[in-house]
C-alpha cells in the first residue's frame, strides 16, 4: 500500500506567503513525515486529466520553504516524467501569475472591475451550461430510442442509503495514474480550485484506491452572501462530490461536522459519509531559538498596539474593528492604541479600506500589513497588548489558537467553532457588539494586573497542538477506513 499526498493546488501557488488552508496542507504533510509515514506526493494535471507523481522540486519556492525533511518524501515513476511534470506545472504557475497581473492592470481592482470580471465568468459558464445541457438531452433521447442503457450498473453503485442518486464521478483509467488498488489518496487541500480534480479523484476511488478528503467548512454553500458567485458555483458541486464519493471525510470542528451532516440530510437528501474531526496544529515554525527574542519586524509601532491576524474579508468582520477604533479615537485620539491588521485583502472590503485610508481620525492608528513572515509575526505576538479575532463565522479560527500558543491574551468573537479552540482562555465578545469590544480593549490597556493574570493562566493551561498530532488523527482514520473495506469485502 502506498500513501499518496495530494498537493494539486500548491503547484500553482503564487503568493509570497501561505494562508490558512495552505498552512494546514503543509502542516499535516510535515506531521506525517515527522511521524515516519512514507508518503508520496501527487498532483492532478488538468491537461492530462490524470494524477501525476511529483517531487518537492515541482512546488513553488514559497511552498518548498515550509516543507520539512523534503528528502524524506519519496516518489516513484520515471525521472524524465517527473521532471516534465515539474516544468509544466511551474510554467502554468508563471502563466497564471502573468494572466493575473495583466487582468489587474487592464481592469483594475475596484468593485466595478470585479463585477465586470464576474459577468464575463458568468457568460462563459452559461455558454458551457448550454453545451452540456444539449449533450445530456441528446444522450437521453438516444437512450430512449435505443436498447436498454448499459449505465444501470454504474448508477446502482452510486445510490446512497436514502435512495437518492449521488453525482456520478468521472471514469478515469487507472493505468494512466501512479496508483494501484489498495493505495490511499489523501486530498486535504483546496482542491475545488483545480478544474476536474473532484471527478478524477472520485473516479480513481472506483478502481480500489481509498480516498480520504477534507471539508474545512461549507461557508460558500450555506452563506453565499459572503463569497463571490463564481466561488459558490465551484464549491457546491465539489462538496457534493466529496460528500458522495469519499471513503472518509475529515473536517476541522464539531461546528463544521454538524453543518455538513445537516447539509447532507436537509439539502441534498443523502446520508453523510463517515466523518471525523481533526484538531488542527497551531504550533508556528520558530523563527529563532525559544530562549531568544524574535528580531524586530520592518514596521515597529510606537504606541501600545493590538494585532488582528486574518485575511481581510467581509466575513472576518474588520468593519467591527474600524467602528471600535472610531469610538476609541473619538473619545481620546491621543491615547487611542494602534491596530495592526495582518493579512491579504480578499472579498468585499474595498469600501471599508477606502474609509480607513481616508479617515483622518483613525488612519494613523489602523495599519494594514501583508507579506508578514513568521519571524515578524512572532515579534508582533510577543509585544502586542492583545490579539483580536472578530470573525462572524469560522470553520476553525487558527489565529486564536496561535495567539494562545504564544501565551497572549486573545479577544475573540463567541461564534461557530471559535469557542471549541478553548472555552475559557480567550476573552469573548459578541461579533456584532462594538461597545463590548471597546470595553475589552479599555480593560486590556488599563488593567495590567488582569492581563498578567489572564496570560499566566494561558501559559500554564493551554496546550498547543503540534502537527504530528493532527497527522496521527489522519492516519487513525486511514486505518479505520482500511478495516471497514476489509470487513465489507
Amino acid at each position: 500500500m502506498n500513501i499518496w499526498y495530494d498537493v494539486s493546488e500548491l503547484t500553482t501557488w503564487s503568493l509570497p506567503h501561505l494562508t490558512g488552508i495552505q498552512r494546514t496542507t503543509i502542516g499535516i504533510l510535515n506531521g506525517l513525515v515527522e511521524n515516519g509515514v512514507p508518503v508520496r506526493l501527487v498532483g492532478y494535471d488538468p491537461k492530462r486529466h490524470a494524477f501525476v507523481p511529483l517531487s518537492v522540486q515541482a512546488l513553488p519556492a514559497t511552498v518548498r520553504g515550509h516543507i520539512k525533511a523534503a528528502a524524506s518524501l519519496s516518489h516513484r515513476g520515471d525521472d524524465a516524467v517527473l521532471a516534465a511534470s515539474a516544468t509544466m506545472l511551474a510554467g502554468e504557475a508563471q502563466a497564471r501569475r502573468r494572466r493575473w497581473l495583466t487582468r489587474e492592470t487592464v481592469f483594475g481592482t475596484g468593485p466595478a472591475a470585479r463585477e465586470l470580471r464576474t459577468s464575463f465568468r458568468d457568460l462563459r459558464r452559461a455558454s458551457g451550461a448550454v453545451g452540456g445541457s444539449v449533450g445530456r438531452w441528446v444522450r437521453e433521447r438516444c437512450r430512449r430510442a435505443g436498447p436498454e442503457s448499459t449505465m444501470g450498473s454504474l448508477d446502482s453503485g452510486l445510490r446512497s442509503g436514502s435512495g437518492h442518486t449521488a453525482p456520478r464521478p468521472e471514469q478515469v483509467p487507472l493505468a494512466a495514474m501512479p496508483f494501484a488498488p489498495g493505495d490511499v489518496l489523501l486530498s486535504l487541500g483546496a482542491s475545488w480550485t483545480v478544474a476536474g480534480h473532484a471527478r478524477a479523484a472520485a473516479g480513481v476511488r472506483r478502481h480500489g484506491v481509498r480516498l480520504l478528503r477534507l471539508v474545512y467548512d461549507l461557508i460558500p454553500v450555506i452563506k453565499p452572501q459572503w463569497v463571490e458567485k463564481v466561488h459558490c458555483e465551484a464549491v457546491e458541486p465539489w462538496a457534493d462530490n466529496v460528500l458522495s464519493h469519499s471513503d472518509h471525510v475529515f473536517t476541522i470542528s464539531e461546528s463544521s461536522r454538524r453543518e455538513i451532516a445537516q447539509y447532507c440530510a436537509d439539502e441534498r437528501g443523502f446520508d453523510p459519509p463517515p466523518m471525523s474531526v481533526v484538531r488542527l496544529g497551531d504550533v508556528m515554525t520558530r523563527a529563532c531559538p525559544p530562549d531568544e527574542p524574535p528580531p524586530l519586524p520592518r514596521f515597529v509601532p510606537t504606541r501600545p498596539f493590538f494585532v488582528c491576524v486574518s485575511t481581510l474579508d467581509v466575513r472576518k468582520n474588520h468593519r467591527l474593528l474600524y467602528d471600535a477604533w472610531t469610538v476609541l479615537a473619538s473619545r481620546d485620539a491621543a491615547t487611542c492604541p494602534d491596530l495592526l491588521c495582518i493579512g491579504t485583502s480578499h472579498l468585499f472590503v474595498d469600501d471599508l479600506l477606502h474609509e480607513i485610508r481616508h479617515d483622518r481620525l483613525i488612519n494613523g492608528r489602523i495599519h494594514m500589513l501583508h507579506g508578514i513572515d513568521d519571524h515578524e509575526l512572532a515579534w508582533y505576538y510577543a509585544n502586542a497588548a492583545a490579539t483580536i479575532y472578530p470573525s462572524r463565522y469560522e470553520g476553525w479560527g487558527l489565529p486564536v489558537a496561535e495567539s494562545l500558543g504564544h501565551g497572549k491574551l486573545c479577544l475573540a468573537s463567541r461564534t461557530t467553532s471559535i469557542p471549541e479552540i478553548s472555552r475559557d482562555l480567550p476573552e469573548f465578545f459578541d461579533p456584532l457588539d462594538v461597545h463590548g469590544l471597546v470595553a475589552l480593549v479599555d480593560r486590556t490597556l488599563h488593567e495590567p494586573d488582569w492581563v498578567a493574570e489572564r496570560e499566566r493562566l494561558i501559559r500554564e493551561t493551554f496546550v498547543a497542538t503540534p502537527w504530528t498530532v493532527t497527522a496521527a488523527q489522519v492516519m487513525a482514520a486511514v486505518s479505520a477506513a482500511g478495516g471497514s473495506k476489509r470487513e465489507a469485502a
